[in-house]
């Protein structure tokens, strides 16, 4: 009977996939949170709002444009309206009886392991505010351009 090379090679792929004790590092003992405080997003959208702000202050010359950015501003209506109109119906919300910093410094749980509500925050704001920070530096771009023609 032949061995099968396959069953050697799932074997030692799966000895490889164990990781070493000093690999892990745990979070405190501390009871991980499982809901996002709502604050996160109320922040999240703060920064989506800077983005629509940066490209109504940068393509409000241009009809063609100004077009498309009512377009984004509807569409992020409908985006951010929809959750929070949906969320509103619910009748226990959650409640924030801790202070941001708090859930910032405490365990909070996601479908990839536990992390800290800091690093949740950035994973929430982390897309959005780089955007914005991008929308500024291309803002100024255009307006330098169209500063240096005329």
């Amino acid at each position: 009977m032949r061995h099968s090379h396959a069953v050697q090679h799932a074997d030692y792929e799966q000895a490889a996939a164990i990781p070493a004790k000093a690999d892990i590092h745990h979070l405190p003992a501390a009871k991980a949170q499982a809901v996002m405080d709502p604050r996160i997003y109320k922040i999240a959208l703060v920064c989506w709002m800077g983005f629509l702000s940066v490209f109504w202050l940068t393509f409000w010359m241009s009809a063609n444009a100004l077009f498309m950015v009512v377009i984004s501003t509807v569409y992020a209506a409908v985006f951010f309206g929809v959750p929070y109109a949906m969320s509103r119906q619910v009748r226990d919300r959650p409640k924030t009886d801790k202070s941001l910093f708090t859930f910032l410094r405490e365990p909070f749980a996601t479908i990839d392991g536990v992390m800290s509500g800091g690093e949740a925050l950035l994973q929430v704001v982390l897309v959005p505010l780089c955007l914005t920070l991008g929308g500024i530096a291309i803002g100024f771009i255009i307006h330098a351009a169209k500063a240096a023609v005329h």
